[in-house]
C-alpha cells in the first residue's frame, strides 16, 4: 500500500478553501477516534497527509476525512479487518464509501453460497395442523414464531405447514416440554436467541466476504465455506461452555 503523500504546498493560499480546514484535534473530535491512530492511518496510507503544513507543528485537514476515519475504524474493530484490505475496499480518499463493483461481485458471491451451506434434512414437510398436534405447540405460539421468522411457513391453506431445518426447530421445543422446562424455557423465548445468533452469523458473513473474498472468488470458495460454517459452530460451543461457568459465578458474587 502506497504511503501518504506529504502535505501540499501553495504558491497562492486559497482563503476560502483554508477556512474550511481543521485541525488534527478537530478531526479526532467529529471521528470520534484518538489523534494518534488517525495518524497511523495517515502513515498506512488509508488517509492522505495534512492539506496545508503552516509550521512543522501545525497542520490542516479535509473535514470530510472525520467519516472514513470513523468508517476505517468501524471496519478494524467490529469486522476485525487488516487495514491492508480496508484499503483496498474502500474507494479514493476522502469517500468513506466502500467500492461499489467489489461490493457487488461479493454480494454475488456470498448468495450463490447459500445452497452449499444449507443444511441437508430433506425436504419434507409437516403440515400446521400436525404440527400443534405432535409438537404440542398452540395456534398463537406458532404465529409468534412465524412473526418473529423464526420458522418459515410453506404453503397456503390446508397443506400449509414447516420444513427443512424449521422441523428441527421444533423438535428442540418439543424436547424441552418433554423435559419439564417449558414454563422456564417457552417457544417465545427462539426469538432473542435468533436476535442474538443473527448478530453472530451477521459478523462470520463479514469475516468471511472481507477476508476470503476481498481479492475475488478463490475456485475452491464452496469447500472454504463447508470447512467456516463448521469451525464457526464448533468455536460457538466451545465459547459458550467456557463462558457459562464463569458467567454463573459472578452471578454468585
Amino acid at each position: 500500500m502506497a504511503r501518504s503523500k506529504p502535505a501540499r504546498k501553495r504558491a497562492k493560499p486559497d482563503k476560502k478553501r483554508d477556512a474550511d480546514l481543521v485541525k488534527m484535534s478537530e478531526l479526532s473530535k467529529r471521528s470520534s477516534v484518538p489523534a494518534p491512530t488517525i495518524k497511523h492511518y495517515i502513515r498506512e496510507g488509508l488517509l492522505p497527509g495534512p492539506e496545508v503544513r503552516t509550521s512543522r507543528n501545525m497542520a490542516y485537514y479535509d473535514p470530510r476525512l472525520a467519516n472514513r476515519v470513523r468508517v476505517i475504524k468501524e471496519l478494524q474493530a467490529e469486522r476485525f479487518l487488516p487495514l491492508k484490505v480496508i484499503g483496498e475496499l474502500l474507494e479514493p480518499s476522502p469517500s468513506d464509501k466502500l467500492r461499489s463493483e467489489r461490493d457487488a461481485a461479493q454480494r454475488r458471491a456470498l448468495t450463490q453460497l447459500a445452497p452449499v451451506v444449507e443444511p441437508e434434512l430433506g425436504r419434507h414437510r409437516r403440515k400446521r395442523s400436525e404440527v400443534m398436534k405432535t409438537f404440542g405447540l398452540t395456534r398463537s405460539e406458532l404465529d409468534g414464531l412465524e412473526k418473529s421468522g423464526v420458522l418459515d411457513l410453506v404453503g397456503d391453506g390446508e397443506t400449509a405447514g414447516y420444513a427443512g431445518i424449521d422441523l428441527k426447530l421444533l423438535d428442540i421445543l418439543a424436547d424441552v416440554r418433554k423435559s419439564g422446562l417449558g414454563d422456564v424455557f417457552p417457544a417465545s423465548v427462539a426469538e432473542p436467541y435468533m436476535a442474538a445468533v443473527k448478530k453472530l452469523v451477521e459478523l462470520e458473513i463479514d469475516i468471511f466476504r472481507h477476508r476470503v473474498l476481498s481479492d475475488g472468488t478463490p475456485s475452491n470458495v464452496a469447500d472454504i465455506a463447508k470447512v467456516s460454517v463448521a469451525l464457526g459452530e464448533r468455536l460457538i460451543l466451545a465459547l459458550r461452555q467456557k463462558l457459562l461457568p464463569g458467567l454463573l459465578e459472578q452471578l454468585s458474587r
